[in-house]
């Protein structure tokens, strides 16, 4: 076999190779339609949202495209969630809630699984949960429509 041909045949193995090892990058992307417009501040000292100072979550049914859930991660760390869970997003059950324990959320149809952070554990779900931009201030937390990208994204 002469050089060039070993060189082709070479070049196209790595080809082949570098293409399966490859992970999908699609796996990660959001593909969730977008949801009106919405910038929230929550005073996180009145009665409607003091549930996050003793609870880990609070449900907003009116933002997002199914409501957002905002989760309490840690003293001064939150996180707002789509409840519109990303596997089998057409099904009526496929909303987000918080299990019973308070330790990770869970899609309603009973088939995905998420951590606090919003990525799935256990469950057949590829895809994180959408993410909305959150900043505290004080004891005001702000929540808009802008999409946290994951690392992946």
């Amino acid at each position: 076999m002469t050089t060039i041909k070993k060189f082709y045949l070479l070049l196209i193995s790595l080809f082949i190779f570098s293409s399966c090892a490859e992970e999908n990058p699609e796996v990660f992307v959001d593909e969730l339609p977008l949801p009106d417009p919405f910038q929230l501040s929550l005073n996180l000292d009145l009665v409607s949202y003091q549930s996050l100072q003793f609870e880990k979550n609070v449900i907003l049914e009116d933002y997002g495209l199914n409501g957002i859930i905002v989760v309490k991660k840690s003293d001064f760390d939150y996180a707002a969630f789509e409840r519109t869970c990303p596997y089998e997003p057409e099904k009526e059950c496929s909303i987000i809630s918080m299990n019973a324990g308070q330790q990770y959320l869970e899609c309603e149809c009973g088939n995905s699984f998420y951590n606090l952070s919003g990525y799935p554990t256990n469950s057949p779900s590829p895809r994180k949960l959408r993410e909305y931009y959150t900043s505290l201030s004080g004891n005001t937390l702000y929540i808009d429509n802008t999409i946290v990208s994951s690392p992946n994204q």
